[in-house]
């Protein structure tokens, strides 16, 4: 599996939040990835120099202001889709399209009616 740099993550990926979020999840998520990427945070003096840092705020910003724009979300949306392939779910489709047989079944017992036979049956000696 290949680890992708945080500069190509989508923004949905970037904030980590679904496609279907609502605002409120996109403004928690927001807010988490802000509060991550501050100066007194552990990620900016162990893994990333400041420029990285200013870069990954910068998307950050850009994906919470697109994401929380309905028009935005919207054209993002569709942009991402062209270029994803994989961007929605596949429905899963017959293989054939030969005829399906349903059989009959047995009439079922309800329960009642199996506890009657089972105590009010007679009994063979």
């Amino acid at each position: 599996m290949k680890i992708k740099n945080v500069l190509e993550l989508d923004y949905y990926e970037l904030l980590n939040v679904d496609r279907k979020a609502s605002l409120q999840e996109i403004e928690r998520a927001y807010e988490l990835c802000k509060s991550t990427y501050k100066t007194d945070s552990i990620a900016y003096h162990s893994l990333l120099s400041e420029d990285e840092r200013l870069r990954v705020l910068d998307r950050i910003e850009n994906a919470y202001d697109t994401l929380r724009d309905a028009k935005k979300r919207k054209a993002y949306d569709f942009e991402l889709y062209q270029s994803k392939t994989d961007y929605m779910e596949r429905a899963f489709f017959r293989k054939t399209t030969e005829k399906i047989l349903i059989e009959d079944t047995t009439e079922k017992t309800s329960f009642w009616r199996r506890i009657k036979y089972l105590f009010f049956s007679p009994r063979k000696k």
